[in-house]
């Protein structure tokens, strides 16, 4: 059965997306399926994919700026200069740059566009590559992982592909592997019309699959899923692990350190959320309440590991590991000994999806800050964890209650490392629920 895979996520710098798509690659082939095309992120959340409509009066202006802000030595400037504007300021110059640039982008927005849409798709005048791997295919999967959320043209893409297999090409679609926050309007309108129309439809956690209840094409107990990622194993030999990792420099990948870490020694590790450097968010620099958490954390618990699974924690945690001397292991780390090194730990904190999984396959409590959805949220119930999820952007008045908990999940020992690996394990045969279209 050949398969058109959308949102491919191997080629990211990020931990987690290299890690669940090669997971959820290996599923469909292990289940019989062939991967025959694939559609990168990149591709699909590349708003310079603009119609012809740039050659209309005004446009060229906003095609411009859009690719300069895409720019890598551009970007982070124009970020920093909106996250120092006032709050409400900020968040409107945000709005009026994104409604101004998305005139001109060739994908649709709302439901009502679809039609109008697709028949340019038919007639070759846009998404050419798309229509052309549909056609050629017997089924359409998409990885929806973290994308659909806000008004994010990743998550729009996903739905009018979908809208466009089922609709125009009579090919079936399957949305799998994904958590869905349906608070924006638009995003939940999109949903309520195209979830009926799937083949099959597996969210990675609970809160998704009620919010989206009400119209979905079968029952929240057949739609609930877990995250692919489950599916790694842990390492299997502790002393023989560390033996080897723990020759010096061996996590050392540029511009990144992790000099001093000893993982023969109980160490916890801490990374970032989603959540922080979004210009679409209330602004809030974590720095101080995470220097403060590290230093708490080192002298109650353990010494602390800084884990930069995204270039944007590695930003964050840079400058606090090399003030203060923290290992830290960056973006650019092997995803598998990414997993090792979280699968080990006494105790992972963050606010990052698949890190906390990683943490969890090998038994390591995790203690979750809010991100960018409510997915952490979804995992903490999911894995039967009775803990609140604290607020990333108020972390200074969480500090306390934080190592609070992790001591606590410190003292349970053994018997709640074995607990979380147990769960983890049955996690992961309920992941491939992702596949079941193959079976």
């Amino acid at each position: 059965m050949n398969v058109f895979f959308v949102n491919d996520t191997t080629t990211s710098s990020n931990w987690g997306c290299r890690g669940t798509t090669r997971a959820l690659r290996r599923m469909v082939d292990d289940a019989g399926g062939d991967i025959a095309h694939t559609l990168q992120l990149e591709r699909m959340d590349d708003p310079r994919r603009l119609g012809e409509a740039v050659t209309e009066p005004g446009a060229f202006p906003a095609r411009l700026s859009k690719f300069a802000f895409q720019q890598a030595d551009v970007r982070p400037k124009a970020l920093r200069a909106l996250r120092a504007l006032p709050s409400s300021d900020r968040r409107g110059a945000y709005k009026r740059y994104k409604s101004l640039v998305g005139r001109w982008d060739e994908l649709p927005v709302t439901f009502e566009e679809y039609p109008d849409a697709a028949d340019a798709v038919e007639r070759g005048d846009r998404f050419e590559f798309e229509r052309d791997a549909i056609e050629a295919c017997d089924v359409v999967l998409i990885n929806g992982e973290g994308s659909i959320y806000d008004r994010q043209r990743k998550g729009r893409m996903m739905f009018f592909l979908a809208y466009l297999a089922t609709q125009r090409y009579d090919t079936p679609c399957l949305l799998v592997n994904h958590t869905a926050d349906l608070h924006d309007p638009v995003m939940r309108e999109l949903a309520e019309n195209v979830y009926p129309m799937l083949e099959d439809v597996v969210f990675r956690e609970p809160y998704s699959a009620r919010a989206a209840e009400p119209f979905l094409p079968g029952s929240v107990e057949d739609a609930m899923g877990a995250d692919a990622a489950f599916t790694y194993d842990p390492v299997a030999d502790r002393e023989q692990w560390a033996s080897v990792v723990g020759r010096e420099g061996y996590f050392d990948v540029w511009p990144d350190s992790a000099s001093g870490f000893d993982p023969s020694e109980p160490y916890v590790c801490v990374g970032g959320s989603s959540i922080f450097n979004r210009p679409d968010r209330p602004a809030y620099d974590p720095e101080p309440a995470f220097e403060e958490l590290c230093a708490r954390l080192e002298a109650e618990i353990a010494p602390v590991v800084l884990t930069a699974s995204c270039s944007s924690d590695a930003e964050l945690f840079r400058p606090i590991a090399e003030r203060h001397g923290y290992p830290l292991i960056g973006p650019h780390t092997p995803v598998r000994q990414a997993i090792d090194v979280l699968s080990q730990a006494e105790l992972y904190i963050s606010g990052r999806w698949h890190p906390s999984i990683y943490a969890l396959v090998g038994g390591t409590p995790i203690v979750t800050l809010t991100a960018n959805t409510h997915k952490t949220m979804g995992l903490i119930e999911q894995v039967g964890l009775d803990a609140p999820t604290f607020d990333a952007l108020e972390l200074h008045e969480h500090v306390e209650s934080i190592v609070e908990l992790a001591g606590s999940y410190a003292e349970d020992g053994e018997d709640r490392r074995e607990e979380l690996a147990e769960r983890s394990r049955e996690l992961a045969d309920v992941a491939w629920r992702n596949v079941r279209y193959f079976e």
